[in-house]
């Protein structure tokens, strides 16, 4: 059996979203010699080797929910290094997650910001700073509640034509926990967004990723 472009591409994203035992592509599987490319593929893009102990007869360490699977369906360790060892993963998925990484696709607060971004063909750039809110409404949800905690991103947004685009925004977050608001000064360069939830403190992350998308494609 062979890895192929499609347990490349699936694991890739697991990674770039910071899923390193994968419980959410395993879950679907059925197939063991699925089960093995899958945990081959995530294994090269990470530079990992096949941990086993002997022990337990468990696969140990990153994306050990697929090597576990494999075993389970019917899989020996001997398999599964018989693959890794003949896998070679193309650059152009290492040089893939490389490029991506700095996106912030798997943080909690700005992943599917960053998303949206990607999915509008453009890509996103987070500049140095010191996290402090940038827009008016973020700086009062702390002054108003001390639970909120208010996070200032300023970005680089690359549109597909090579125009630079400067964006800042803030989330505003219930001490790092609960469901994240967003805040956009009213004068910015995509022009104003549209605040449609009951929430006294921004867009939640639906309206604004879906705005952010709309005014990127334009």
């Amino acid at each position: 059996m062979k890895v192929v472009a499609k347990d490349y591409e699936r694991m890739s994203n697991l990674i770039l979203t910071g899923d390193y035992n994968g419980t959410k592509v395993a879950n679907a599987i059925t197939n063991k010699s699925k089960a093995i490319a899958r945990y081959i593929a995530g294994l090269k893009l990470t530079g990992r080797n096949v941990k086993y102990s002997s022990d337990n007869n468990r696969i140990e360490g990153n994306f050990d929910d697929l090597g576990n699977l494999a075993i389970d369906l019917g899989a020996t360790v001997e398999e599964i290094q018989a693959v890794f060892d003949a896998t070679e993963v193309p650059d152009s998925y290492i040089e893939k997650i490389e490029a991506l990484s700095p996106m912030k696709l798997d943080n909690r607060f700005v992943g599917k910001i960053s998303k949206a971004v990607l999915d509008a063909g453009c890509t996103i750039k987070y500049l140095k700073h010191n996290g402090y809110a940038v827009t008016n409404e973020g700086r009062f949800a702390m002054e108003r509640s001390g639970r909120k905690w208010t996070i200032g991103y300023k970005t680089e947004i690359t549109k597909q034509d090579g125009s630079i685009i400067n964006f800042e925004f803030d989330a505003i977050t219930d001490e790092g926990f609960g469901p994240t608001y967003y805040e956009v000064n009213f004068a910015n360069p995509l022009g104003p967004f549209r605040y449609n939830s009951s929430s006294t403190y921004g867009m939640n992350v639906t309206e604004f990723t879906e705005q952010l998308k709309d005014k990127l494609k334009v």
